[in-house]
């Protein structure tokens, strides 16, 4: 008669698992398409967007780039500047690409709205100083929407404080109403949203900058 073998102490487990865990599989039936990825959703940087107007005009790249060069043409038939201010944020990148289209310096600045007056009221502020390098030359301030004005007028008058001989203003877009600068590309009340605007966010977060103006309105 045949005896059974007792299993060695030390014996490993089975790698065949148990019918409890074993998954069955389920095949995707031929006439059903699945859904491509998508890539992840793309928010306004730094943007409140429940207080973003319905009406909303957005530029790419290539329209930026159109809008600059048309901006420089009427730059140069009126105006020639010998050094180029940007206003930061959006500023930075208009003024530094007339910089390069006019063949000019470029200096960038800072202006934020934090302090507030007696009244409430958000004032410009100047991060750090005007460049003294600007003493004697003609000066073009620029800003990528102009509204109030309140950020080019303290910028003009920061230049002029340092010596700047001439200083005027420009912007890509400027409001109906609003104050005029010097040079403009585009009238506008829509809310104009550039390229910059715009970066990649995970789970509908978006990242914040305290010195963007909330309306997207400019200033």
């Amino acid at each position: 008669m045949a005896t059974k073998r007792a299993a060695p102490r030390n014996a490993k487990p089975s790698n065949v698992p148990s019918k409890r865990k074993v998954e069955k599989l389920v095949s995707i039936p031929d006439d059903v398409v699945l859904a491509p990825q998508v890539e992840a959703p793309r928010q306004q940087a730094g943007r409140d967007l429940s207080r973003q107007r319905s009406a909303a005009r957005e530029l790419s790249w290539a329209d930026f780039d159109r809008a600059v060069q048309g901006l420089a043409r009427a730059i140069r038939k009126a105006y020639a500047p010998q050094a180029i201010v940007g206003v930061a944020h959006g500023g930075v990148f208009v003024g530094g690409a007339l910089a390069s289209a006019l063949d000019c310096e470029f200096f960038p600045v800072r202006i934020s709205r934090r302090s507030r007056d007696r009244k409430g009221s958000a004032k410009p502020q100047m991060s750090g100083e005007m460049p003294r390098e600007l003493k004697g030359l003609r000066v073009l301030i620029v800003d990528d929407v102009a509204a109030s004005g309140d950020t080019l007028e303290l910028a003009s008058t920061r230049a002029r404080e340092v010596g700047a001989r001439d200083v005027k203003t420009a912007a890509l877009v400027s409001r109906p109403e609003g104050y005029v600068p010097s040079f403009c590309s585009l009238k506008s009340s829509e809310v104009v949203v550039f390229p910059w605007d715009y970066e990649p966010t995970l789970a509908g977060t978006a990242s914040t900058d305290d010195d963007v103006d909330p309306d997207k309105a400019g200033a």
